[in-house]
């Protein structure tokens, strides 16, 4: 198991991080669980947690009731006790150390035995310095989508209909997409740039849907597992095995289909002119950066 150099999925809202994740968890050397941001929840409280606390069971117990009070672990589907005895058996020296043992921990409950564990969370993208706090080797995805398909996918949020308490909350304007796709994906880079070094790979949405086996190589090769066929059959194995956990699979319904091209571009069908020149205005340098001109 390797502890040290885990990966995050970084992208904004609707840009197919959800659809990068699953893809990535069915390849057997990897795990990518649901989305859940326990790890940095629970950081302030027990980032400075003492290797003689963690070698005491009732520390043990304190720190894993915790986590798993935590918003959206129950789609994890972890037993309290089995996951104490396995931290336990294992003697994690740091908080780091443990939060890599849970995401271990939940491969095995699925009977998988990755050597990578990877995690996706949008949350993430106000809150980079705390995962390289914890992981100052970790590894970097940067996911980017064409923000006017972007702002479409916001949109078509408002015609989705689900009883779910983490349906998202996002903004319907053109000018507020189009500001917090640009400043989301400046922040990504940024950061990326400053702290990761040659530890960040840029992958795009439109690459990952037109050629999926050969950006799936190449995620392969950058995170040093061997390519697994059966990333491509991500919607098979999704379906089968609820990779995407029905509490959130009502807004991500595209992850149970077949790559589709027809998403891309959307924003030609939606988009009025007036809209399309709003957009520019606000996010016109943030798109010829990325390539969509």
């Amino acid at each position: 198991m390797n502890h040290q150099s885990p990966f995050f999925i970084l992208a904004n809202p609707r840009s197919g991080s959800s659809l990068l994740r699953i893809i990535c968890d069915c390849n057997s050397k990897l795990t990518v669980p649901p989305e859940s941001g326990f790890l940095l929840w629970w950081k302030s409280k027990y980032e400075n947690i003492s290797t003689k606390d963690l070698r005491d069971p009732i520390q043990i117990e304190k720190l894993v009731t915790d986590i798993l009070s935590s918003k959206k672990i129950e789609t994890w589907q972890l037993e309290k006790e089995q996951l104490i005895q396995y931290l336990i058996y294992h003697n994690p020296v740091s908080y780091a150390h443990v939060g890599s043992l849970v995401y271990y921990f939940q491969a095995l409950m699925r009977k998988k035995k990755p050597i990578v564990w990877g995690d996706k969370n949008n949350y993430y993208i106000h809150h980079l310095y705390d995962l390289i706090e914890l992981y100052p080797d970790a590894k970097y995805i940067h996911l980017v989508r064409d923000g006017r398909d972007v702002a479409c996918s916001y949109r078509n949020l408002t015609s989705i209909v689900s009883t779910s308490d983490y349906f998202p909350n996002l903004p319907v304007d053109i000018s507020e997409i189009a500001k917090e796709w640009a400043d989301n994906n400046r922040r990504i880079e940024l950061f990326l740039k400053t702290n990761a070094k040659n530890n960040f790979l840029l992958v795009k949405y439109e690459d990952l849907v037109r050629s999926m086996k050969d950006t799936c190589i190449k995620i392969s090769e950058f995170l040093n597992v061997p390519f697994d066929k059966t990333m491509l059959e991500y919607n098979v194995l999704n379906k089968k095995n609820n990779l995407e956990p029905s509490q959130t699979v009502d807004w991500k319904m595209n992850t149970l289909k077949k790559p589709d091209t027809s998403r891309i571009h959307q924003y030609k069908l939606q988009f009025s002119a007036e809209e399309l020149d709003l957009f520019n205005l606000h996010a016109g340098s943030a798109l010829k950066n990325y390539g969509y001109v």
